[in-house]
């Protein structure tokens, strides 16, 4: 952690070259008061994914910083080495096929944590949307008015969408072992942070989740 970066965003790609460049520019149009950085790790993707990423990183060297690999490492281990190289004070995420709607979205939850210094977990409503229309969109979750949730509301149900979500940063000093080879990482990684506080809501729509074919949702 360094008091340099204020918020860190984590960001894991794999074949996304559709996708990924709306994905870095919704991050590289957030309005903050302080410095962000956009830490990629690309897992040694088929397509252009990481030749799009290198062109980011060439135009935004002080704040791109992109992690390639020689071999597939997958979704786990991929995730775990970007994490750990993570430096800010608050960590979000943003995976290469999503991408962030409101560019005062850090501002706003890193207030709120400020804040709130018993909350672990800033999240915001997201909407989910199908790729080729063939359902409406919809907003996650659905019908939540708790301002303040516990480890023990998560316990019950994942209520928060991975892009939607800040953690203050230090609660989990690492990926555990048992996680690099779970279908799904981001329900135990909400678990691990919220042992350290609460998990605030912001009822507001910030982000948009894409429900396509290779997509985590699909699986």
């Amino acid at each position: 952690m360094t008091d340099d970066i204020r918020v860190s965003v984590c960001m894991i790609t794999y074949n996304h070259e559709p996708y990924i460049a709306q994905a870095v520019e919704s991050v590289l149009s957030q309005e903050t008061r302080f410095p962000i950085e956009l830490v990629i790790g690309e897992d040694c993707s088929t397509d252009r994914t990481r030749t799009i990423l290198e062109s980011f990183q060439r135009r935004f060297p002080d704040r791109v910083r992109l992690l390639e690999s020689r071999q597939n490492l997958g979704m786990g281990r991929n995730f775990a080495r970007t994490y750990a190289s993570c430096q800010g004070q608050y960590l979000a995420m943003l995976e290469g096929d999503d991408f962030w709607t409101n560019p005062r979205k850090l501002q706003l939850q890193v207030d709120a944590l400020e804040a709130h210094p018993d909350w672990a977990i800033c999240f915001h409503t997201t909407r989910f949307f199908f790729e080729d229309g063939r359902e409406p969109p919809f907003d996650f979750p659905r019908n939540h008015s708790k301002q303040v949730s516990t480890i023990h509301d998560l316990l019950l149900e994942n209520f928060i969408q991975t892009c939607s979500v800040v953690y203050r940063c230090g609660l989990v000093p690492r990926i555990p072992d048992w996680m690099l080879d779970l279908p799904l990482l981001d329900w135990p990684l909400h678990v691990l942070h919220a042992q350290g506080g609460s998990i605030g809501f912001l009822p507001e729509n910030m982000a948009s989740y894409r429900i396509h074919p290779g997509g985590a949702w699909s699986h």
